[in-house]
């Protein structure tokens, strides 16, 4: 009982500060999402509430691709407004319940309640989902996503034929949610698979369809422009085989962004399951996790040199579930073992605990600072247009309200672009590199205030300039 309490005081202490930046000096300082990805992924729900609708031509349209997210931010949008913490607020209520249903799955699968307490406990403090959950990405979703989706199907059977519709339903909403979560789903099958083999034949068709249905209208509407784009600038490098050894030694060493503690114990568990505890795998559960560890671990690795940390977060609840499941194993067949597991889990759970409470104690607010000073300088100047230009000019919007195209991602030339929607503010990370000011040549910079924002060197300075046309007026149907 001690431990879920402590379980649900950390997933409390989530929903707190939560207009708070991304913890400086992290392991995880050079992940862009903190940037950028709160604002790209809810873009179609502010620009729903800001202008009247979630598409801008020419602009970064994600939502067209994923629109689970967006679509539900306009729901929670409805009530409270465009809000940055009300998205961190969905977000962080996401990662709770992936808390409570982390749980249920090791009951669900021969796990005892210390076990299921002790896998709750583990997910709920972890420094890696608690700074990640802050954020209003997709990422936590997903992992809530695939989680409900095992609990569901552990519990199918031919009785229960209407749940086929369901799994089918919520698969393709995974996959709408973010399109990479696609590495997840066979470790759902399998799981299904160990109920019925035409289920899985059933709910994978089901869910194609789904999906098909759902392109087949985006096409209709006219957006396959921006649906094709998304896919151009997120295709994959083609793979250099000569260099897959040093990819894969990046990549394990880059797993201890998940946990340094925990995950190398989980290595240490899926080898000893290899060679000792192989009736571990006959535990559906058991074998799902490593599927889905190894989906998203084959993903990451196709993606040669482009690491995020935010990538191994969907590997955080497989590894927890894999590593308790073999602590309740061990506590049956080697008391020794199991000790030596018990105190290695321990420790890491002191650990995560102190780094989350040291995030939560040296919180800072320098990116909320200077979106609200930026904020009180566009109000103060009606003469320039009030739209924003820059790669986190989505961000800023979803934080203060104010418009904003991109102007890194663009299914149109950003000279062209600027041209078209007149932008009186441009945003702008650390230097202008000269292909910006290329772009912008229309106009000229006039630099209004700089703040001194997040921990990495190569972009710790955001600038704000004003915009001022050289020739040609504001056109007003853009306003």
């Amino acid at each position: 009982m001690s431990l879920l309490i402590l379980a649900f005081l950390l997933c409390l202490l989530r929903f707190a500060w939560l207009r708070a930046d991304f913890p400086d000096h992290s392991p995880w300082m050079l992940d862009q999402a903190k940037y950028t990805d709160e604002g790209w992924w809810a873009s179609g729900a502010v620009r729903h509430f800001l202008i009247g609708h979630w598409e801008v031509a020419g602009d970064y349209n994600p939502a067209v691709v994923v629109p689970v997210w967006p679509a539900l931010l306009t729901v929670i949008f409805h009530f409270t407004g465009v809000s940055i913490v009300a998205a961190r607020a969905v977000s962080v209520a996401f990662s709770g319940a992936t808390v409570a249903l982390v749980y249920q799955l090791i009951r669900r699968y021969g796990g005892t309640e210390n076990a299921a307490a002790l896998a709750a406990v583990l997910v709920a403090a972890s420094p890696f989902a608690f700074a990640f959950s802050r954020l209003a990405t997709l990422d936590t979703l997903v992992v809530f996503e695939w989680t409900l989706l095992l609990w569901l199907a552990s519990y199918y059977s031919r009785q229960r034929f209407w749940m086929l519709p369901t799994l089918s339903i919520l698969m393709a909403a995974m996959v709408l949610t973010k399109t990479t979560s696609l590495v997840l789903l066979p470790s759902v099958l399998w799981l299904l698979a160990k109920k019925s083999l035409r289920a899985v034949l059933a709910a994978s068709t089901l869910g194609g369809v789904l999906f098909g249905i759902y392109y087949f209208l985006v096409l209709r509407a006219g957006y396959a422009e921006d649906y094709h784009y998304f896919f151009d600038i997120n295709a994959l490098a083609d793979v250099d085989l000569k260099r897959t050894g040093s990819l894969l030694l990046q990549l394990l060493q880059h797993g201890m962004w998940i946990d340094r503690i925990l995950y190398p114990a989980g290595l240490a568990v899926l080898i000893l399951s290899l060679v000792w505890l192989r009736p571990l795998w006959r535990n559906p559960l058991y074998a799902a996790c490593w599927i889905a560890f190894a989906g998203n671990a084959v993903y990451i690795l196709r993606r040669q040199d482009d690491y995020a940390p935010r990538y191994f977060l969907a590997m955080l609840a497989p590894l927890i579930l894999a590593v308790v499941l073999t602590w309740n194993e061990l506590r049956v067949r080697n008391r020794s073992v199991a000790a030596l597991l018990s105190a290695t889990v321990t420790l890491a759970l002191v650990l995560d605990t102190v780094q989350v409470a040291r995030f939560l104690a040296h919180r800072q607010y320098q990116f909320w600072g200077a979106a609200k000073s930026i904020q009180a300088k566009v109000n103060a100047d009606p003469k320039a247009h009030r739209l924003l230009l820059g790669s986190s000019g989505d961000q800023l919007s979803l934080m203060i309200g104010i418009p904003a195209i991109n102007d890194g991602y663009s299914s149109q030339d950003l000279d062209q672009k600027v041209s078209l929607y007149r932008p009186g503010w441009y945003v702008g990370w650390n230097d202008l590199d000269q292909d910006i000011l290329e772009s912008l040549s229309a106009f000229r910079l006039e630099q209004v205030a700089s703040y001194a924002v997040f921990d990495r060197e190569d972009r710790n300075r955001l600038n704000l300039y004003r915009m001022v046309p050289i020739q040609g007026p504001i056109k007003e149907e853009h306003k």
